[in-house]
């Protein structure tokens, strides 16, 4: 699949991201392939838990990859960085209504005397 310049625009992206390049074998070529991905990303996160994003998707591409974009995997890095900052508002709103929820609901108070079930 070939990746469209208007599809990649990530500010200042090179064109040299937009061409295949071959994909790492071996620890030497994944730690350049992977700094360079990396630092293209600007990706706030420990360059380990970026490295396991990235060999994760490297795990999940069909088998007969063997040449991809790297704007792809920085374009991939930064979605998932997206992801995760929405993720978190999501549940920090949630968390907010629910004590909101909590806050304004109606208490129940005892009564007195017998109560309906009883005769």
């Amino acid at each position: 699949m070939k990746i469209k310049q208007e599809d990649m625009y990530t500010g200042d992206m090179a064109k040299q991201y937009l061409e295949k390049q071959p994909l790492p074998i071996g620890r030497k070529e994944f730690e350049e392939w992977s700094d360079r991905i990396i630092n293209a990303a600007v990706v706030q996160a420990t360059p380990q838990s970026l490295k396991f994003s990235l060999a994760a998707m490297l795990m999940h591409l069909a088998p007969t990859e063997a040449f991809k974009e790297d704007a792809y995997f920085i374009l991939s890095l930064r979605k998932a960085a997206i992801n995760q900052t929405a993720h978190a508002m999501m549940e920090e709103i949630k968390e907010n209504q629910k004590k909101t929820a909590e806050a304004t609901a109606p208490t129940l108070e005892a009564v007195d005397g017998p109560g309906i079930l009883e005769k």
